[in-house]
């Protein structure tokens, strides 16, 4: 004979069920090589819109030439974070190359937006000995992700369509979505992205704040 659960057990699951249902699942977009001239002011425009929040990885020789726009993403309660000054792959240089790069980011970065960034987010998310090193020595913390969703969106060949696909599919608490700035058909379907993550029940954090909330 099947035994019928009881009304506790029944009441126990369904407050399970909405609990899980109404868990906010945390995620950090990063957009990646900016400031942009063109772009990085219609996504500015978006996630003002949206009451979003993001963390912009940050060019030291971009923030050279446009610091009045990385001030404009710090008044906007984004973070930014330190991708290095040229953005050179760290397995083509030594530990010296590895570490002006950290260096230089650090400083053309801290002097054109007025605020140090505290995360380094290596050129293609590469991270090796001389890589900390370099971080160790100027207190620069390296983020690192649990899981990357990657949009695609640094090769041509990947259409709009696909980079909101890529951007809104398995997407688990504590993913980093991966975006650059310099990409128009990014900055076209951010908003659909947002919206579409927002369904999933998504909420918004910068990478301080998800480091926090991973630590939880």
């Amino acid at each position: 004979m099947r035994l019928r659960p009881t009304l506790a057990a029944l009441f126990l699951s369904l407050a399970s069920f909405a609990t899980a249902a109404t868990t906010p699942i945390h995620v950090a977009m990063i957009f990646d090589d900016g400031p942009h001239g063109e772009q990085t002011p219609k996504l500015l425009a978006v996630f003002a819109e949206e009451q979003v929040h993001v963390t912009f990885g940050i060019v030291g020789q971009n923030a050279e030439t446009n610091a009045a726009l990385l001030q404009a993403v710090v008044a906007g309660g984004h973070e930014i974070a330190n991708h290095s000054y040229s953005h050179k792959h760290p397995k083509d240089l030594d530990a010296a190359g590895v570490e002006a790069e950290v260096t230089k980011g650090q400083a053309a970065i801290t002097a054109a937006a007025g605020v140090a960034p505290t995360w380094y987010w290596p050129p293609y998310v590469a991270i090796d000995d001389n890589v900390r090193a370099a971080t160790a020595k100027l207190g620069l913390k390296i983020y690192y992700a649990p899981k990357i969703a990657v949009s695609g969106d640094y090769m041509n060949t990947v259409s709009a369509e696909e980079i909101l696909q890529r951007a809104t599919t398995n997407i688990e608490d504590g993913t980093v979505i991966l975006f650059h700035e310099w990409r128009p058909e990014t900055g076209a379907q951010i908003k659909a992205v947002i919206t579409k993550l927002k369904q999933q029940g998504c909420v918004f954090d910068t990478f301080s704040e998800m480091a926090q909330h991973l630590e939880k």
